[in-house]
């Protein structure tokens, strides 16, 4: 397996993230190169959105059901765009992981190894074909909801937002819905792709614990030398458990921003779409991004659980390997080992939240527990 590499197995991801200009080459981000001015530009693209949709919720807070709308959008725009702007300031760190899954200790050691770590890398792929397709097409729909109902007539933008100028002139309102519409694809894609490449990290880490786990069973077996085998075993597992320290830095603020921003950007979402008509294009939009929102929630905690699952499985898998037969100093090694091992890995906002299906269905749950707020303030109304 020498000629294998992780990276290639996320190569869609990196090559949108450079596109959107949020992947430099070597992950290094130089001053006054040209890419550097490229993200520059993104950055500056989309926080100009962001701040014209923030301003504009002044200006409707008294209409509950347009604030509601507004508010979801730029909650949804800011957290998003934190999110860029962290994962542009963490870049050595991702620099860093990239390296170590170059090591030799990650690679597959056999076509057994491959075809273990194989379900979940395809799993990967599924979810983040469908989700960018689903993405895009939501997106399309909110950008051309002005022109499918008729509103651009009246120089209505796919986005309620505050500018500094009139914009019911024809070429300033032109320029302004592409404007919007460039940010707006700028955002997801960066937004979306950063989504995927921290599950991919995820999922590289749960990969690295079946390789491990399967390393275990062999030694003494088919590996041959039990106590040069164990070492490598036992050196495997504490660069895993650095990667996924590394991980863990790398993304615990944006998890941290996803878990507070999640339910209530639902909770503002579904009670815009209770005073929607069920038939309506408007009404299919907002029903498509509450889905957005969720699946994005159930992939970081789907993702997070199957690491705890399988590094949790790294203590059964030493106890199949030979380590009866060995000698007292081995076996004190090992039983050292197998008592580390029994603490499995988890993912983290700052040691608060961690990450699985249990804190999905809180999520949910305290969305619905702000709808109802919000319902209650509007029938006092």
């Amino acid at each position: 397996m020498e000629k294998f590499a992780w990276r290639d197995l996320i190569d869609i991801n990196i090559r949108v993230l450079k596109i959107g200009g949020l992947w430099p080459k070597n992950e290094q981000f130089k001053k006054c190169s040209v890419y550097s001015c490229v993200t520059l530009l993104v950055l500056v693209c989309i926080t100009a959105h962001a701040a014209g949709q923030l301003i504009n919720i002044v200006f409707v807070y008294s209409n509950l059901d347009i604030f509601a709308e507004s508010f979801f959008v730029c909650i949804y725009k800011t957290q998003s765009l934190m999110k860029i702007y962290i994962f542009v300031r963490k870049m050595p760190l991702l620099r860093s992981l990239m390296l170590d899954l170059k090591s030799d200790l990650f690679k597959p050691r056999s076509y057994r190894q491959l075809l273990l770590i194989w379900p979940d890398v395809k799993t990967w792929k599924n979810v983040y074909y469908m989700l960018s397709g689903a993405a895009t097409f939501g997106l399309l729909m909110w950008l051309m909801f002005p022109i499918l109902s008729g509103s651009y007539r009246t120089y209505a933008l796919p986005f309620f937002s505050w500018y500094p100028y009139d914009i019911t002139k024809p070429l300033i309102y032109k320029l302004t819905y592409l404007h919007q519409t460039a940010s707006s694809f700028l955002l997801i894609l960066g937004c979306f792709n950063i989504d995927m490449l921290i599950s991919a990290l995820m999922m590289y880490t749960g990969a690295q614990c079946d390789i491990l786990c399967d390393n275990l069973r062999s030694t003494g077996f088919e590996m041959g030398d039990f106590e040069k085998t164990f070492r490598r075993c036992v050196l495997h597992h504490k660069r895993i458990l650095r990667f996924a320290n590394t991980c863990d830095d790398f993304f615990k603020v944006i998890l941290f921003g996803q878990f507070l921003y999640s339910s209530v950007c639902i909770a503002t979402t579904l009670f815009r779409v209770a005073s929607l008509t069920p038939s309506s294009f408007e009404f299919y939009s907002h029903i498509f991004a509450i889905t957005a929102i969720i699946t994005q929630m159930f992939t970081y905690c789907w993702f997070g659980a199957k690491v705890e699952t399988k590094s949790g499985a790294i203590c059964y898998a030493a106890f199949e390997s030979e380590w009866v037969q060995e000698d007292v100093y081995s076996k004190r090694n090992f039983i050292i080992f197998t008592q580390r091992a029994q603490r499995p890995i988890r993912f983290s906002a700052f040691k608060l939240l961690y990450l699985s299906l249990e804190i999905f269905v809180k999520i949910l749950k305290t969305a619905v527990s702000y709808y109802t707020v919000l319902l209650e303030l509007s029938d006092a109304k």
